[in-house]
């Protein structure tokens, strides 16, 4: 029973739900996705919520800093307002980055209390991850940071969970963020990416644990699924990608980093878990929901699935 048979038969008109023609079912569900969508993540938010993101004097510790997303999401604190401290591998992007994020800031009024620090350390290796933990905590008189952003692609994020549980419970009262950085090949995957899919399905079951755990201790965890970044490392990735990869993924428009981080920032003021970058990814985002995973907006997620149910049972026709 598609969405709009089962809505009609609540209605008085409940006789015509059983005539109704397949393209006008989809027709109007498209319709009703549409206005959801737009309600959903614009008018009533600026309407009725509330600011659930509030980075002004508060440390936000981003690995991966020194380039792309990373850099711009730092860039984007700072001129919030946050302290940030970067955290990647080469020591010349590291400098270069800190002075944009330094130049972001500059004209806030706070400019000259701001702490920014970046700290080259190679997170693949666990006494190297503690370091640059403990470095960055050091600068702020011990405290622990109050948003941790993995953006690194080598980035092990389990390495903070795996810390005595007295971590966290010595936190100083912290209501921080824990944000991690998959990819929207974290929510579908194809033919070219067997080595690289599965590690980003592997954040998403990661942030959906965490998310359980940390709760208890008022740490909130979000998951980004962004599409194609423009970056150094998609320009790698190019180079070993098959032709039959780049033409299932097609003329996609690739995001700048600035775009993408502004996209995360404002979805983080919303409270959201599961983020993404484009109506696209939302619909993998809908269709991958699972009990335990919240929703973005109740409404416009349940319509996106029905959407997603429909793709899903054209294409299941075509591969018959």
């Amino acid at each position: 029973m598609s969405l709009i048979v089962y809505v009609l038969k609540l209605t008085p008109y409940s006789g015509q739900a059983g005539e109704l023609h397949p393209i006008a079912s989809l027709f109007i569900t498209f319709i009703l996705l549409t206005v959801g969508y737009l309600m959903g993540n614009s008018f009533l938010h600026k309407l009725l919520g509330r600011n659930k993101f509030l980075p002004q004097g508060k440390h936000a510790y981003v690995t991966g800093g020194s380039n792309g997303l990373g850099r711009a999401i730092a860039k984007l604190l700072a001129s919030k307002g946050a302290h940030v401290t970067i955290v990647a591998r080469g020591k010349e992007d590291l400098k270069t980055a800190l002075e944009e994020i330094k130049n972001a800031a500059k004209e806030r009024e706070e400019y000259k209390n701001l702490i920014f620090t970046a700290i080259s350390a190679d997170l693949t290796k666990k006494d190297e991850s503690f370091r640059a933990l403990n470095e960055a905590c050091e600068k702020h008189n011990g405290k622990a940071p109050d948003f941790i952003i993995c953006c690194a692609g080598s980035c092990k994020p389990g390495i903070f969970i795996e810390q005595d549980i007295s971590i966290f419970e010595n936190k100083q009262g912290i209501k921080g963020k824990v944000v991690l950085v998959s990819s929207i090949l974290g929510l579908i995957s194809f033919i070219g990416f067997s080595q690289y899919s599965p590690t980003k399905y592997a954040i998403k079951g990661l942030a959906e644990t965490l998310r359980n755990e940390l709760i208890l201790y008022d740490i909130g965890v979000h998951c980004y699924f962004p599409g194609t970044i423009d970056s150094p490392g998609l320009k790698e990735e190019n180079k070993t990608k098959p032709k039959i990869s780049s033409d299932i993924e097609g003329s996609n428009t690739e995001l700048k980093p600035d775009e993408a981080a502004k996209i995360l920032y404002k979805s983080l003021c919303k409270g959201e878990f599961f983020i993404t970058s484009d109506f696209g990814g939302d619909l993998c985002r809908a269709a991958n929901k699972g009990p335990v995973t919240p929703s973005n907006n109740f409404v416009v997620d349940h319509l996106l699935c029905n959407l997603a149910w429909i793709r899903r049972s054209k294409i299941a026709e075509l591969n018959v």
